[in-house]
C-alpha cells in the first residue's frame, strides 16, 4: 500500500440515514420499546453471525426485535437470547446480501473497522485486500478456483505472521483413516450425503460445513453464516470479512 492512502471517511448523511433505520419498525413492534443490546469488543469474538435480529423470541417475547444489520454474538440478557453487535454495516438488507464492504465499529457508522477492497484478478483467481480505518493492510482473502470442473473453489485467507489458512469441506479436511472409521459405523449415512450431495432436491443449496485450517492447526469453522473461531491469533476482522462472501 502506498503511503500516501487516505483513511476510510463516512458522509455524515449515510450514518444519519443509519440511525434512522436502527429507530425503526420490528415486525410491527416499535424497537423503542426494548432498548438496544449493548456493542461488545470485537477483539474477543469467538461466535458470530451477520444477522439483523437483535432480541430472539422467548417467553416474554413472541416477535424478534431487529436491529442494524451486523456481525452478531449470540449472548444471554437474563432469560432473553440476544445478538449483541461487534460491527456494522451501513446497509439494512437481512443476512450477507449486497451487505456492502465496509465494517463500521459504531451504529452511527462514523468509525470504520475495516474495508474490504478488490485487487487485480490473477486469471481466474479473485483477490481481496482487507484494510483497517487508516488504509493499512490486515491481511487477504483469496477465492481460488478449482483444479476440476467437479470440484467447488477455495476460500484462503493470508495473515501477516501465519501460515495461510484454507477453507476445506469438512470431509475432505478428515484424515483418511478417520473416514474409514466413521464409514463403518453409524456415520455412514451423514457422511456420504455430506459428501456427495451439494443441494437439496427443491434446489436449495445446503449450508456447507468448512473447517478453516492453517496447517494442521484448525482455525475456525463455518456452518452456514455460523462462524466459530478456534484461534486466539485470527484477526478477527479477517474473520468477518469471509463471512461478507455468500458463495463460500
Amino acid at each position: 500500500m502506498s503511503q500516501g492512502r487516505q483513511p476510510w471517511r463516512t458522509p455524515p448523511h449515510n450514518a444519519e440515514r443509519q440511525l434512522q433505520y436502527g429507530r425503526g419498525m420490528a415486525f410491527g413492534r416499535d424497537r423503542n420499546s426494548e432498548p438496544p443490546v449493548a456493542v461488545v469488543d470485537w477483539r474477543g469474538v469467538h461466535t458470530f453471525s451477520i444477522d439483523i435480529v437483535e432480541r430472539e423470541t422467548g417467553p416474554q417475547r413472541k416477535r424478534p426485535v431487529l436491529g442494524p444489520n451486523a456481525v452478531r454474538v449470540p449472548r444471554r440478557e437474563g432469560q432473553d437470547r440476544v445478538k449483541a453487535p461487534c460491527a456494522f454495516f451501513r446497509s439494512g438488507v437481512v443476512g450477507v446480501r449486497d451487505v456492502g464492504r465496509v465494517l463500521y465499529e459504531d451504529r452511527e457508522a462514523r468509525q470504520v473497522l475495516c474495508a474490504i477492497e478488490e485487487c487485480d484478478a490473477e486469471g481466474d483467481e479473485r483477490r481481496y485486500s482487507v484494510r483497517d480505518g487508516r488504509g493499512q493492510e490486515v491481511g487477504v482473502i483469496r477465492r481460488v478456483p478449482p483444479a476440476r470442473k467437479l470440484l467447488r473453489h477455495t476460500w484462503r485467507i493470508q495473515q501477516a505472521g501465519h501460515a495461510e489458512i484454507v477453507g476445506r469441506n469438512k470431509w475432505a479436511a478428515i484424515a483418511p483413516k478417520e473416514v474409514a472409521a466413521r464409514a463403518a459405523g453409524k456415520f455412514l449415512g451423514g457422511l456420504v450425503e455430506s459428501a456427495m450431495s451439494l443441494g437439496h432436491d427443491d434446489g436449495q443449496v445446503k449450508e456447507r460445513t468448512l473447517l478453516w485450517l492453517a496447517g494442521e492447526e484448525q482455525v475456525m469453522q463455518s456452518v452456514g453464516q455460523e462462524f466459530q473461531i478456534k484461534a486466539r491469533w485470527l484477526d478477527r476482522r479477517l474473520a468477518f470479512a469471509v463471512a461478507t462472501f455468500a458463495d463460500r
